[in-house]
Formats: C-alpha cells, sequence, structure tokens
C-alpha cells in the first residue's frame, strides 16, 4: 500500500500543491527575512520561498525527516521549538496544525519564536462530504510518510475561537481551490499578535 501511495503523490494531478501554493505564499515573506518552516516535510515550499521570494533563510523542522530536504532542517517533538524567543521574522505552518493533537500548543510556540507574524496554510469544512475528502485527501498525502493522522480540521469558527484564545488577530485570510475538480477546501491565514495588529494599523507584509 505504501508503494501505490507514493506512486500516487507522484503523479501530476498530485503536483497541484507544490506548483500553486507558493505564489500564494510569497507576497508574505520579509524581505531579507529568516523564515522558519514549521512541519516542513521535503522542504520544497521552503526552498521556494527561499530561492522565488526574498527571505535570506529557511529553516525547517519536523516531527520526521524526509531523506535530502530542499532546505536544512531540524527534528523536532511537534510541540517545544528548539529556537530563542524571536529568533524569526516569520513563522510558516503549512498543512501542519491538523495533524496536531493540541494545535494551539504549537501555535504558542510559533507566537515565541517569531518577531511578529504567522502564516497558517491549511484547510476548513462546512459539511461533513468536505470534511470526508480532506480525510481522504490526507490520507493519501501522508499515510506513506509515517506522518500521524488525526483529522483535526477546523471549520472557519473553530479557526476564529482558536486565534482569539491565544490573543491572535487575522491581519489577512484568503480562501482557495488548486483547481476547478479540486474539492478540498484551502485556506492561508496571516495572524499576529493583537497589541502588534493594533500598534502596525496595517494589513501589508512587514518589510
Amino acid at each position: 500500500m505504501s508503494a501505490v501511495l507514493r506512486f500516487w503523490n507522484g503523479l501530476e494531478i498530485s503536483q497541484l500543491r507544490q506548483r500553486r501554493l507558493p505564489p500564494r505564499l510569497l507576497p508574505h515573506v520579509p524581505k531579507g527575512g529568516r523564515v522558519l518552516d514549521v512541519g516542513s516535510g521535503n522542504g520544497h515550499i521552503g526552498a521556494c520561498l527561499l530561492h522565488d521570494g526574498q527571505a535570506a533563510l529557511v529553516q525547517g523542522v519536523d516531527v520526521v525527516l524526509q531523506p535530502d530536504p530542499h532546505i536544512p532542517t531540524m527534528v523536532f517533538d511537534g510541540e517545544s521549538l528548539p529556537f530563542d524567543d524571536q529568533s524569526f521574522d516569520l513563522v510558516t505552518l503549512v498543512d501542519v496544525l491538523h495533524h496536531c493533537d493540541h494545535p494551539q500548543t504549537l501555535l504558542r510556540e510559533a507566537m515565541r519564536v517569531s518577531r511578529q507574524r504567522i502564516v497558517i496554510k491549511d484547510h476548513y469544512w462546512l459539511t461533513r462530504l468536505d470534511r470526508w475528502v480532506l480525510a481522504f485527501s490526507d490520507y493519501l498525502g501522508n499515510k506513506a510518510y509515517g506522518i500521524s493522522l488525526p483529522y483535526n480540521f477546523l471549520r472557519l469558527e473553530q479557526w476564529d475561537a482558536l486565534f482569539a484564545q491565544l490573543g491572535l488577530a487575522i491581519v489577512c485570510q484568503e480562501r482557495f481551490t488548486y483547481a476547478r475538480h479540486d474539492m478540498t477546501k484551502q485556506v492561508i491565514f496571516v495572524v499576529e499578535p493583537i497589541a502588534v495588529a493594533r500598534r502596525c494599523g496595517s494589513d501589508d507584509p512587514p518589510g
């Protein structure tokens, strides 16, 4: 089964995310900034932020180290980030939080190591069919690589509640799909501490 899933993930239809997601993330990367890519996987997305974007450095961390990652990657325990406070200008969590049993714990850590903003790309659902499609897609894309699959997908109001719980303000939100045939609901949030959002009074990316 693992070989079949890996074969599926290598097909053209499975590559939409790698091609179409980076351009949506690049506008939020600060020029010359240090970026931490949490849950970086093989590092493809992080490498795009480095080579196609403005970042000066992109460091990856993940609970499972993939062979030959495209960016420097460290293994971590999934909850505690091994970096000092405010070590990075931006932290990204791309399709990570729905793999966490306690997403607020990892998000709080992301807040600690970021100097200002966090970019979250994840999913949302409206109907039971939406959630089933997300779970099936998650299985296809991750089961073969030993990634935990708790299927903790949130509705939009649950995202709002999570951010409110942590004192985060949404400064940018984008809902989208990768293609007309894509039934999985995608969302990008750019968040920062409420106090910072009030002080800056701007939705523009830093830098």
